[in-house]
């Protein structure tokens, strides 16, 4: 348990709580949904200040909930998991990935990965706060990530529904079946690099200065990356004038 001061559950939910102000969807519509949306966001800000503070493996939901002012239930309705609290963004960029692929008109499929993964860090919600403090909680959020066997098998337990959700948009682009092997491999190829700018961003935060410089590291090693997918994902676009 850290016992650096701006690491602690109070400083941490602060910095959370104005990071995310102001951050409600425009497509979040009626009274009704915005209090859910910000009950949603309110759990999983205690939550992920819990777990950056005092590591992933030794909170419970029942001090999530206690903090948050909700019930355990309440928790579970938004999060089934709480692996899923700790990966809070999984669920929309996984469905911001597979929108962008169903509807990308006429460019090209590596470009569209690439644009929507560089957009998965909203960086500019930190404009305003300390740098160097943002920093540091992106940093403990990698380590506590790296730090817990849960965490850690947490990506290959997700990889299935992954390639499915995105199969399932790359099959509708081309009028294919999901389970057609060049829909699964394309699916396959766009899930690896995902996870490569998920682990260029927990090696790039350790050794930047900056949210700027860890944007363009990480960005770097995805396209670096991207180089070798990009044999795939050409042929996949290729197949949309195919019977």
């Amino acid at each position: 348990m850290t016992t650096n001061d701006d690491l602690s559950v109070e400083a941490i939910l602060e910095a959370l709580e104005a990071a995310h102000a102001g951050e409600e969807p425009a497509v979040v519509a009626g009274l009704r949904e915005r209090k859910k949306h910000r009950a949603r966001q309110r759990i999983s800000n205690v939550a992920t200040a819990l777990f950056l503070s005092e590591g992933f493996d030794k909170v419970t939901v029942a001090r999530i909930a206690a903090l948050s002012e909700v019930s355990e239930q309440t928790v579970f309705n938004y999060f089934p998991t709480k692996e899923s609290m700790f990966f809070d963004r999984s669920d929309s960029n996984i469905e911001a990935l597979a929108d962008a692929v169903r509807h990308r008109g006429p460019k090209p499929l590596g470009d569209v990965v690439l644009d929507t993964l560089f957009g998965g860090i909203p960086l500019d919600r930190w404009a305003g706060q300390d740098e160097a403090h943002s920093l540091r909680l992106f940093r403990r959020f990698c380590e506590v990530a790296e730090s817990s066997p849960t965490l850690r098998a947490a990506p290959y337990v997700e990889f299935e529904r992954f390639t499915a959700t995105v199969g399932a948009a790359l099959a509708e682009r081309i009028g294919r079946d999901p389970d057609d092997p060049e829909v699964e491999l394309a699916a396959i190829v766009i899930a690896g690099l995902a996870r490569v700018w998920a682990l260029a961003t927990y090696t790039q935060v350790q050794r930047v200065s900056s949210l700027a410089a860890l944007e363009r590291a990480v960005r770097a090693d995805v396209i670096r990356a991207a180089r070798l997918a990009a044999p795939t994902l050409d042929a996949f676009d290729n197949l949309d004038s195919r019977p």
